[in-house]
C-alpha cells in the first residue's frame, strides 16, 4: 500500500477518534503577527491546501496552497489571522478532510478542524483561578421526538457544595450546522461564566445547551430536519425544561428563566421566547436579527402592545458584528424598535459571523440577565 493511499484511508476513519489524541500532537505554531505555519506529512501527494471555512478575512485568505519540501513535508505560512476561532479543513489531491493535528469541532454539519488565534489583550475567556464550574451531560427521553436526547449543562462554582441554593437558568442555543457541543468547545461558555461569577459581574446561573434539531418522527433527515419537521420548541418546553427542573436545583419562575442563542439559535430564542412570555422573562439574540423585520407583524405582532411587552420582558438583548452578513437586518430591527420606543439592549462590535463575536455577546448578555 502506498503511503499516499494509506493517508487517504487514514482520513476516512471517524474523526472523533483522532480528537482524543489532539493534545498529544504538536499544534501548528503561531507567530507574534498571528501568522500560522501549517505542516502536512503527505510525501506522495500532488497538491495540498488549507481551506478556510470561515470568513475569508478571518484566516487572511480563503485558501492556502502548501509547498512540498524535500522531506515530503508540505508547509505554508499564512497571512495574519484575526483573533478568535476559525473553522478550516485540509484538501489533499482534491480529497477534503479534517486535519489530524487539530482538535475536532462539530460545525458545518460535520466534524471539522478548528484554529484558535489568541487575542493578547483579552482575558474574559482565559481560565480563572479558584473554584470552577462544571459542564455535565444530561440525558433525557423526549416524547416529542420519541428518542433519547442529551444536553450539556453548565453549573456554576460551588454548585456541588452549596446544596441549599437554587439557581436561575439560561437556555443557550447554537447556530446552524453546529450542535449542543458548540458553546463549550468553540464558545468557552464555562470559562466566560466562571470569570464573570468570580468577579461578581454576573449572577451564578445554570446554562442548558441542547441540540437545536429535534426531528419529528418519520422526518427524512433526522439529524438536520427542515423547519416543518423541526420540533425543537415542543421538545424544549415539554421535555427538556421539565427534566432539567426535576434533576437540578433551579428557580422555576419566569423571572428566573432566559433563552438566548446565536444565528439560527437567535431566531429560535426569539420565536420561542416571544411565544412563551409566561415562561421566559429575558431573550438574547446574537447575530440573529429577523429577516424582513416588520414591527407590526414579526413574532406574532408582539411589539404592537408596547406596555404589555415591557411588563413581561425584563431584557431583550440584540447584538451583531459589523462585518456580519446579517448586520443590515440587525440595524433595521434595532432602528424599528427605537422608533416605536421598544426597550432593548443593542450591541455592535467588530467581527463577522464568528465565535469571537458570540463569545463577547455572551459576556455582555450574562452581565445583564437575571439582574434585579
Amino acid at each position: 500500500m502506498s503511503r499516499c493511499l494509506f493517508l487517504f484511508i487514514f482520513y476516512l476513519f471517524p474523526f472523533w477518534i483522532l480528537a482524543g489524541y489532539a493534545q498529544l500532537m504538536n499544534p501548528h505554531p503561531i507567530d507574534s503577527e498571528n501568522r500560522v505555519t501549517f505542516t502536512v506529512n503527505a510525501p506522495n501527494a500532488r497538491e495540498v491546501s488549507i481551506i478556510n471555512l470561515s470568513d475569508p478575512d478571518a484566516m487572511g485568505a480563503a485558501t492556502y496552497s502548501l509547498t512540498k519540501g524535500e522531506d515530503g513535508i508540505w508547509s505554508v505560512k499564512t497571512n495574519p489571522c484575526r483573533p478568535g476561532f476559525h473553522y478550516y479543513n485540509l484538501s489533499i489531491d482534491g480529497f477534503e478532510s479534517a486535519d489530524p493535528k487539530s482538535q475536532l469541532y462539530f460545525g458545518w454539519g460535520k466534524w471539522t478542524s478548528g484554529l484558535e488565534i489568541p487575542e493578547q489583550s483579552t482575558s474574559f475567556y482565559s481560565p480563572v483561578e479558584g473554584p470552577l464550574g462544571e459542564v455535565t451531560t444530561h440525558w433525557y427521553f423526549s416524547n416529542t421526538t420519541n428518542t433519547l436526547r442529551k444536553s450539556l449543562v453548565y453549573t456554576p462554582p460551588w454548585y456541588r457544595s452549596q446544596i441549599g441554593v437554587k439557581y436561575p437558568v439560561l437556555y443557550l442555543q447554537h447556530g446552524a450546522g453546529e450542535s449542543e457541543l458548540g458553546w463549550t468547545m468553540q464558545g468557552k461558555v464555562n470559562v466566560i461564566l466562571d470569570n464573570l461569577i468570580h468577579s461578581e459581574k454576573a449572577k451564578p446561573m445554570l446554562i442548558v445547551m441542547d441540540n437545536g434539531y429535534a426531528a419529528a418522527s418519520g422526518s427524512p433527515n433526522p439529524s438536520r430536519p427542515d423547519a416543518k419537521d423541526n420540533r425543537f420548541e415542543e421538545n424544549l418546553i415539554h421535555d427538556l425544561m421539565p427534566s432539567i427542573e426535576a434533576n437540578y436545583r433551579t428557580l422555576n419562575s419566569r423571572e428566573n428563566r432566559a433563552i438566548a442563542g446565536l444565528s439560527m439559535g437567535a431566531g429560535q430564542a426569539q420565536r420561542i421566547g416571544f411565544a412563551h412570555l409566561d415562561t421566559f422573562s429575558a431573550i438574547g439574540a446574537f447575530s440573529g436579527a429577523a429577516r424582513d423585520f416588520d414591527i407590526e407583524s414579526s413574532f406574532g405582532g408582539i411589539f404592537n402592545d408596547t406596555d404589555a411587552f415591557h411588563e413581561k420582558l425584563t431584557l431583550y438583548w440584540i447584538g451583531c458584528g459589523e462585518q456580519d452578513f446579517l448586520y443590515d437586518g440587525a440595524v433595521k430591527q434595532h432602528n424599528a424598535l427605537v422608533k416605536e420606543g421598544i426597550m432593548h439592549e443593542w450591541h455592535v462590535m467588530p467581527g463577522s459571523h464568528e465565535w469571537q463575536v458570540w463569545r463577547r455577546h455572551l459576556y455582555e448578555f450574562a452581565q445583564k440577565v437575571f439582574q434585579d
